[in-house]
Parts: C-alpha cells; sequence; structure tokens
C-alpha cells in the first residue's frame, strides 16, 4: 500500500483541554499585529471599498455546529476578563479537521467527543461564500481525539472498549479506504491479542508515501505501523506494529518526519528527535520550568500541542515549527536542532498550520486558547512577524470559545478551523498583507 503524499494529509494529532491538556492562560499579548481586520469584510462585504481604513484581507465564509450537545456542559469563563461575556459550552468539543479534495469538490471531516466523525461538503456558492452541508456521521463509540487523510484513506483515532477488555479503555485507529468506503474499515492492531492501537487515546498521527504510519498516545509511545494484507479480523487487511519508541513523560502530541529523523513533541514540554531506520532516540530538547522573566527561547516550558515541517522557499533550509501552552511558537533548524525564532501569543498556542496569501507568500496559522487566530509571516523580516488577530471579541466571527483545537488548510488560500465551542469555521485570505 502506498498513500502517494507523504506527511499530514489533511489532518493532525487530537487533542483533550486544548490540544495539549492544561491550563493556556493569557500572558503578556506581545507585538500588535501589522494590520487591523474590517469586520464588515470579514463577516460579507465592506461598501467602502478602497476607502475603508481597515484591512480587506480574510473572510470567514461559513460556520455550523459540527458535534452534539453536551448534557454536561458548564459555564465557562476563559473569554472575558473577571467573568464577563460568560459563555457555555454546550457542545461537545470538536477536535480535529481534515481536507480531503476528491473530483474537483472539498470535502472536511471533523471528529469530536461526541463519540462522532463527520463528513461535510464545502460547496462554493453563488455570493462567493461557502456552503456546510453535512454528508455523512459515524459513531465510532467513543471520544474522537484525531482524523487524518493520507491520499484516499481516512484514519480515526478514538477512545473505546477492546472487546477482550469491556470495562477498560484503550486507544483505537481506523482506516477507510474512501475509494470503497462500503468496506469495513482496517485497524491497527498491537497483536492479534491485543486489538487495539495503544493503552491510551491516540492523540497523533503520520504517514508517509510509501505506506508506514506513525502515531503518538497519551500512554508517552510512538508507534510504528506497516500495512499488513491480513493483519485485520478473519484476515482482513490492516496494519501490523513494526516498532515502539519511548520517552515522553505523557502524551505525545506532536510529530514531524523529515528525512529520516521523527521529531516528537508532547505534554512533558519535550522535544524529541528519533532515527526511524532503528527507532532510537538521537537528541534531546528539554523542557525548562515556567518563569516568564528567565525561561531560555531554546526551550519549551509547557507542553508542546503541535509540529509541522517547514521548507523555506528557494532552497533557505528545512526546519521545523512547534507549538506550546507556554504561549510560544518556535522555529527550530532541522539539520541541528537548534532554535532560530521564537514568539509568544500571549495565550496558550493549541494548534498550527501553514497557508499561504495570493501571491504565494507562506503563512503561519495560530489557533489560540481563547479562540482567536493569529497569521504570522515565515521568512518575513522580521521572521514570524504578526500580521492579523482573528478575533470573535473585536471582529464579531470566528470561535466565541477556545481552544481552537485544529487548524488546517485547504485549496485557493482556504483554511478551517474548529473549537472548544463545538464549531466547524471556514476563512480564506483574500488579499496582500504586504509581504
Amino acid at each position: 500500500m502506498a498513500f502517494g503524499g507523504g506527511g499530514r494529509g489533511g489532518g493532525r494529532g487530537g487533542r483533550s483541554g486544548g490540544r495539549g491538556g492544561g491550563s493556556g492562560g493569557r500572558g503578556n499579548p506581545g507585538a500588535q499585529p501589522r494590520l487591523q481586520l474590517c469586520r464588515n469584510f470579514a463577516s460579507g462585504n465592506c461598501t467602502r471599498g478602497d476607502k475603508c481604513s481597515f484591512a480587506h484581507v480574510v473572510k470567514m465564509h461559513a460556520v455550523t455546529e459540527a458535534s452534539d450537545k453536551n448534557p454536561d456542559a458548564k459555564s465557562n469563563y476563559n473569554r472575558g476578563y473577571g467573568g464577563q461575556n460568560t459563555k457555555t459550552k454546550d457542545k461537545h468539543k470538536v477536535t480535529s479537521v481534515s481536507v480531503w479534495e476528491t473530483n474537483g469538490q472539498i470535502k472536511l471531516f471533523t471528529g469530536s467527543h461526541d463519540g462522532k466523525w463527520r463528513l461535510w461538503n464545502a460547496a462554493p456558492a453563488a455570493n462567493g461564500s461557502v456552503t456546510l452541508t453535512q454528508e455523512f456521521e459515524h459513531f465510532v463509540g467513543g471520544p474522537v481525539d484525531t482524523v487524518h487523510i493520507a491520499a484516499h484513506y481516512f484514519f480515526v483515532g478514538f477512545e473505546a472498549s477492546p472487546i477482550e477488555c469491556p470495562d477498560a479503555k484503550a486507544g483505537m485507529v481506523h482506516s477507510w479506504n474512501l475509494n470503497a468506503a462500503q468496506d469495513p474499515p482496517m485497524e491497527l492492531w498491537m497483536s492479534p491479542m491485543a486489538k487495539y492501537a495503544g493503552s491510551g487515546r491516540i492523540r497523533s498521527l503520520w504517514t508517509t508515501a510509501d505506506g508506514s504510519v506513525f502515531s503518538g498516545g497519551s500512554d508517552g509511545i510512538i508507534r510504528q505501523w506497516a500495512f499488513n494484507p491480513t493483519g485485520g479480523p478473519n484476515g482482513t487487511p490492516g496494519f501490523s506494529l513494526v516498532k515502539s519508541m519511548s520517552g515522553h513523560l505523557g502524551a505525545v502530541t506532536g510529530l514531524a518526519l523529515v528525512g529520516t529523523m521523527l521529531w516528537s513533541g508532547g505534554m512533558d514540554g519535550t522535544l524529541r528527535l528519533w532515527n526511524v531506520e532503528s527507532g532510537d532516540q538521537v537528541h534531546l530538547i528539554p523542557a525548562v520550568k515556567k518563569d516568564a522573566a528567565n525561561s531560555p527561547p531554546g526551550h519549551h516550558s509547557g507542553p508542546v500541542t503541535g509540529l509541522l515541517p517547514f521548507e523555506a522557499p528557494n532552497n533557505q533550509g528545512s526546519f521545523v515549527i512547534s507549538s506550546s501552552l507556554d504561549d510560544s511558537v518556535k522555529v527550530w533548524n532541522a539539520t541541528n536542532g537548534e532554535c532560530v525564532a521564537s514568539e509568544s501569543h500571549g495565550q496558550g498556542v493549541t494548534s498550527i498550520a501553514l497557508t499561504a496569501d495570493p501571491k504565494g507568500n507562506p503563512l503561519l496559522l495560530c489557533g489560540l486558547f481563547y479562540g482567536d487566530i493569529m497569521i504570522r509571516g515565515t521568512i518575513s523580516n522580521p521572521p514570524l512577524v504578526l500580521l492579523l488577530k482573528l478575533s470573535h471579541q473585536y471582529v464579531g466571527v470566528g470561535h466565541e470559545l477556545g481552544p481552537v483545537n485544529d487548524i488546517q488548510s485547504g485549496p485557493g488560500n482556504t483554511f478551517y478551523a474548529v473549537a472548544d465551542d463545538g464549531k466547524l469555521t471556514v476563512w480564506q485570505i483574500t488579499g496582500d498583507f504586504g509581504l
């Protein structure tokens, strides 16, 4: 089996409590964005056109409820200061989103803690916006933490009870061939007598072009899997365990493969590099104790929430970008592990993705703990310059409640976000950031 293209595809690892768990409280908000978004343009049309003094660079095309009502919903105070603007998280959190381009259409998969994954059609509307229509939903038996697309294979990581241990919980991964969606899903089994993918929930997934799968679990273990034509139930196709890599103290929340080196990040705040040939850990970037005054920039001081490989244009180098509940994103030289850039956001960074402006300049999307989204430059001067902040509080659209658990880019400068408020939002970058 081959997936056709390596990498994360259109999905990422799931998260609990805002990607990395725990708290990502507000700190120093750092630099102000270069542009201020026009709220009329963001939500529809601005009648002032070129005379408007605010930026016409991003539109929110659609928003929809993407999970069921949560009967255990509680009031939430994390959006306003001192308890103002109290909202209720009355929906189950949506943990992940994945983009599937098929036959000229854009389809979206979402996963949520109501135990369901859903398929959406993101169809262009006559007014230039997007109409979201749910086409299908499937209950897998427990909270979904990650959805992931690799070519025409759809992976879902969720928690459920194994058949052999009905009173226990384990991490499961099922994979559907979207070209034969009527067929039962393939499964990732540790062995025929351990029919699950890990003793803890599956928090991150990575696939390679040759059909390998890497999973990161809440048990702190990274596992590599290979397609097995007879490795599933009753000799059906499935995936068999190749090797396990242990070292993280807590959930593995991010994976990124660069060449033969697998980067991992976890709830323990560390970044670890692994030789995928041998499974040996070859480098450690330790965490440091959180201290706003003295924390060195070359280390995280909170849970790592995501990893992204980044190839700078014009052969300017290979890098890995990390995000953390310590409020920062950091850029690392993928060759030697040196931290080359770091920026703070004033709140925990719970998800990251790469996109581009209409000119093709690469941009970094940062989903934040309180529901905001920041857009940064990448090879900008200075690096990671803050270009724009999308905040429901100021522009009237977006996620009222965070964390933004996942964010993914799509074709035509679109991107898609999901959050603890149970919503799926559709955005498009339409203008020039002056890069």
